[in-house]
């Protein structure tokens, strides 16, 4: 970088954002509080040049912030939130004093960043967010609706509660009157939120036929659509891993380890990294054992040592590196 080259640490908030402008010497320039909205970040972006390189701490609104302001910038960062707050940790903690901070991290080097997804796969991600919240909705008030009928002491003998049969099964209870209420009510808002699930999951299976990268993804064992369609979105670019065990470590599915000396400490998974992604590995299991030889043979002697968590674990742990290889070598998956 250039000694020109002016290094901006913004701190934002929902209604106003902090800035404060470094030399390359790390010399205050100009500072000073802006609102966030559309004609004072505009007013703020064109006075921008090609010299400022700038860093924003992730918020809700951060993405938008970010497309009013890099079309001026040299360049835009989006600052690790997590990994800032540990290198910056400060008894004297302000909104200026963020900025500076952020400013002067980026000026040498040190600034923990975070990948910035093009807009389309931003919308693909809010989609699958939206899609994750359907699901835990049904199976909230699924579990709802059996702990009513549970209060009577009732039980659902249909393998599915909530399929036809259960349904009619549901239907015949003879609860109290205030405990048939609360069971309708929900049973309305139930099939409200499925026929929405429904919905997305087909505006999901149009986009992956017209996406090369998840339609070769969906060529693996246990990967449907719908979590072909996840990593998708959650990973944007897997060039930006440079090794399988990146890819894994960044699903939050390799084990930890604390080491001091000679002492050494192997834990649980890390669970670090996109929760999402690792959540939608988590599902994919069931299928992928059932389909391939190779991962029903590790969780069957994961099982017989271990138990059917650490299984379930090591095969998720597979599946995302063979998601990469997949994804980086262009290549379709074979068993």
């Amino acid at each position: 970088m250039s000694k020109s080259n002016i290094y901006v640490g913004i701190d934002l908030h929902k209604e106003k954002f902090d800035f404060v402008m470094l030399s390359a010497s790390g010399d205050v320039i100009n500072q000073g509080t802006c609102l966030a909205e559309l004609g004072a970040v505009a007013d703020f972006a064109s006075s921008l040049t090609r010299r400022h390189l700038i860093v924003v701490e992730p918020l809700q609104n951060s993405y938008w912030f970010i497309d009013q302001i890099r079309p001026y910038a040299g360049s835009v960062h989006l600052a690790h939130s997590g990994k800032v707050r540990l290198i910056a940790e400060s008894r004297l903690k302000n909104d200026r004093i963020d900025a500076k901070i952020l400013a002067d991290l980026l000026r040498v080097g040190y600034l923990p960043e975070v990948y910035i997804p093009e807009d389309e796969i931003r919308q693909w991600r809010f989609l699958v967010q939206h899609r994750r919240q359907l699901v835990k909705d049904n199976t909230r008030l699924k579990n709802r609706i059996l702990g009513i009928i549970n209060r009577e002491g009732f039980t659902i003998p249909a393998s599915d509660p909530f399929g036809k049969k259960g349904r009619a099964q549901l239907d015949s209870l003879p609860l109290s009157a205030p405990l048939r209420v609360s069971v309708d009510t929900n049973l309305v808002t139930l099939d409200l939120s499925s026929a929405q699930l429904k919905a997305v999951d087909k505006e999901i299976e149009q986009i992956v036929q017209s996406d090369d990268i998840s339609k070769l993804l969906c060529t693996i064992d246990g990967v449907g659509p719908i979590t072909a369609f996840t990593v998708r979105a959650c990973v944007g670019d897997i060039s930006r891993f440079r090794s399988a065990k990146a890819f894994a470590a960044y699903t939050g599915l390799i084990p930890s380890c604390r080491q001091s000396g000679d002492t050494v400490h192997n834990g649980g998974i890390t669970k670090q990294g996109n929760s999402t992604l690792r959540w939608a590995l988590g599902q994919s299991v069931t299928h992928a054992i059932r389909r391939s030889p190779h991962l029903k043979r590790l969780h069957a002697r994961l099982c017989f040592r271990s138990s059917s968590g650490t299984a379930r674990t090591a095969v998720a742990h597979a599946l995302a590196r063979i998601i990469y290889h997949v994804w980086k070598e262009a290549r379709p998956f074979y068993r």
